[in-house]
């Protein structure tokens, strides 16, 4: 039996990203499609710039393993953007918590250097029964993960839990 290659994720540069998020909203919107974006954010200890560095290239290595080609991923800092298409809130909390656990299971090591990762994560899914825009979901679910870390919740956190 063949082996065949990983599939590498591509992660779009914000502007693309945006562009794709209006397409998947307006598409969803037609369609009656779920749609969840997810917004997580990793930190080091010790917050090194070697550490940074190797748990972006850690976590990126994680999404290409993890993430379905229909994800479309964006990356700004030492946050990640993920735009679920055709996932509801709990499919997208069940990759999410997945990704989670595999990012903080073990002590990592860069240049010798021992690390641990911190994941906070937000989700927002875009609700079927009224239209709103990419900006209002990318401000969902960056609330949704402020909450988490202002909380220093462990797991997921997802907009429409977040008491109003």
């Amino acid at each position: 039996m063949e082996n065949s290659p990983i599939h590498e994720i591509e992660l779009y540069s914000r502007k693309v990203f945006k562009t794709l998020l209006d397409h998947e909203i307006n598409k969803s919107h037609r369609y009656g499609d779920s749609l969840t974006l997810v917004d997580f954010l990793f930190e080091t200890d010790p917050a090194t710039p070697e550490t940074l560095h190797s748990a972006e290239v850690f976590a990126i290595d994680l999404l290409n393993i993890h993430l379905r080609d229909v994800d479309i991923p964006c990356r700004q800092n030492n946050e990640f953007l993920i735009l679920m298409p055709s996932t509801s809130t709990p499919g997208a909390r069940t990759a999410c918590e997945r990704l989670r656990k595999l990012m903080i299971a073990e002590e990592q090591t860069a240049n010798g250097i021992p690390f641990r990762l911190t994941i906070s994560a937000g989700m927002a899914t875009l609700p079927l029964d009224h239209a709103i825009s990419s900006d209002e979901l990318l401000q969902h679910a960056s609330i949704a993960l402020q909450h988490a870390r202002t909380n220093h919740f462990t797991g997921v956190v997802a907009y429409s839990e977040i008491p109003k």
